[in-house]
This record gives C-alpha cells, sequence and structure tokens, in this order.
C-alpha cells in the first residue's frame, strides 16, 4: 500500500478526463485535492459532477483558475468572494494551503492543443503551445515556499511522447512544447532534489476520450495508431492514475529525474 493518506495535491488540468482520474485516485487514497483549471467555473462543475458520483469527498476537494487574472471578468463573476481586481496566482496557492495546512505533490497535466504543421504554425500558436511549458514552472515555482515544508515533496509533469520522436501527426509547435516540458522536468530534479523535491514526468501516448476532440480520428489514423502500439490497442484515462500514484507516494523518495512511459509501447528506448 502506497504513502499518500492526509497529504494535498494540486493539479492543472484537473478538468479534463484524464485529470479527473488522477483527482479521483489521489482522493480514494486519502489525499486532499486542488483542482486548478483556466476558469474557475469550469473547475467547479468538474468538481460538482465528481461529487454527485462521490459525496463522500466532499470537504477534500476544491478548485481554482490557476491564474486569475488571465480570465478575471469571467472569474469575478462565477466566484465575486473569491477574486478581486488584484488576485494573483500566488493568493491561489496561498488559498489551498491555508484550507488544507500543506501543498506536497505538484502535478502539471495542462494539455489541450489543436494541431498544426510547419506552414499553418505562426508566432501566435507557438506562443499558445509553449505555455504548456511555462504554466509548469510558474506553478511549480508558486508552490516551492509549501514543498519546502512537506516531507514528501514531490512535482509530477505530464505530457505527451511527441518530445521524444516529434508526434504522430506533425505538429513543430506541439513537439517543440512537450520536449520543453520534459527538459524542464530535468533540470528541476537536479535544482530542487537537492531541498529533497523529488522530480519526474509521465510522458503518455493517445489517450482516447480525454477531451471530445480526442475522439474525432479518422478511421486510417486510428488503425495506423493501433498497428503502431504493441499493446493493440490506445490509451485510455484509466491507464494514467497509476504511474501518478506512485511517483506521488512517500516510497517513491529515491526517484528523481525519471521518465514514466504511458503509451502501450508506441514509443521504446
Amino acid at each position: 500500500m502506497l504513502t499518500l493518506k492526509g497529504r494535498t495535491m494540486i493539479i492543472t488540468g484537473g478538468a479534463g478526463n484524464n485529470g479527473m482520474k488522477i483527482v479521483e485516485m489521489a482522493l480514494e487514497n486519502g489525499m486532499n485535492v486542488s483542482l486548478m483549471s483556466g476558469f474557475h467555473a469550469k473547475a467547479q462543475s468538474a468538481i460538482e459532477g465528481l461529487l454527485e458520483r462521490h459525496p463522500e469527498y466532499e470537504g477534500r476537494v476544491i478548485g481554482f483558475a490557476q491564474n486569475p487574472q488571465a480570465k478575471l471578468e469571467w472569474n469575478m463573476e462565477a466566484a465575486p468572494d473569491i477574486y478581486k481586481p488584484d488576485s494573483k496566482m500566488s493568493d491561489v496557492h496561498r488559498w489551498i494551503y491555508e484550507k488544507f495546512g500543506s501543498i506536497d505533490v505538484v502535478v502539471n497535466a495542462k494539455g489541450g492543443h489543436i494541431r498544426y504543421n510547419m506552414e499553418q504554425t505562426d508566432k501566435t500558436i507557438w506562443a499558445h503551445s509553449m505555455e504548456v511549458v511555462e504554466s509548469a514552472f510558474v506553478n511549480v515555482k508558486l508552490a516551492l515556499p509549501y514543498l519546502k515544508k512537506s516531507k514528501a515533496p514531490r512535482v509530477i509533469n505530464i505530457t505527451t511522447c511527441d518530445g521524444r520522436h516529434g508526434g504522430w501527426q506533425c505538429d513543430p509547435s506541439f513537439a517543440a512544447a512537450r520536449g520543453g516540458l520534459e527538459a524542464l522536468t530535468y533540470e528541476m530534479a537536479k535544482e530542487l532534489g537537492p531541498l529533497g523535491i523529488t522530480c519526474n514526468c509521465v510522458l503518455i501516448g493517445h489517450i482516447e476520450k480525454d477531451v471530445p476532440m480526442e475522439d474525432t480520428l479518422s478511421d486510417e489514423t486510428r488503425a495506423s495508431l493501433l498497428s503502431a502500439t504493441p499493446l493493440g490497442r490506445l490509451g485510455e484515462p484509466r491507464d494514467i492514475p497509476a504511474a501518478v500514484e506512485f511517483l506521488a507516494s512517500e516510497e517513491a523518495a529515491f526517484v528523481n529525474g525519471a521518465r514514466i512511459d504511458v503509451n502501450g509501447g508506441f514509443v521504446v528506448g
């Protein structure tokens, strides 16, 4: 039995199906969870759906906009008692700490992207893709004062394997951003390791049913992906939490700078 009970996880990208499976895993293991999304209303909607299925988690799961200023008007409209004109990202981390008394595990699972090839990609698309790296960096930086107080602090970055092989569909900004997040993980492992903070990454293959747009593969594309996956199927959201569970546990104290591939063998080596 892995040790996670009583600790607090914050997770970006937690409102998608992949993220919610991780949230459910953490709650099942007795953790407290703060789900962070681009919009407060989106985070709350995901939590409401979760509590309808699992009312026993009431009080142990909360949600915020990761960056209140990005969609400030919408966030203030959704929760005027929480968000003010001067609300900052650092405030969100402080609110989480004040609620649960710790921040022990930071999971960066922000994703989402419409794929563009080289000719279609412009500076705006490029910059949007790179937000996934910036989001992870800022989230860890702001959580750092609280992670230093934890007896088992963990950082887990979740992204796709595109950074390793260029991707199954041509998309330069997507591949570069995913590779950048993997490289950032290794840097964090070296810099934060001496503080006792482990930093690892989970690289996923194509996951069906994460978001609706991912379910629109053509028959030809899906057949191609299946033929390249030794296990003979594509991933599902339920395939991801076990890797996160191990890396988040107290038992994973000597695992630092590691990469766990969850892709059915689509990329090997």
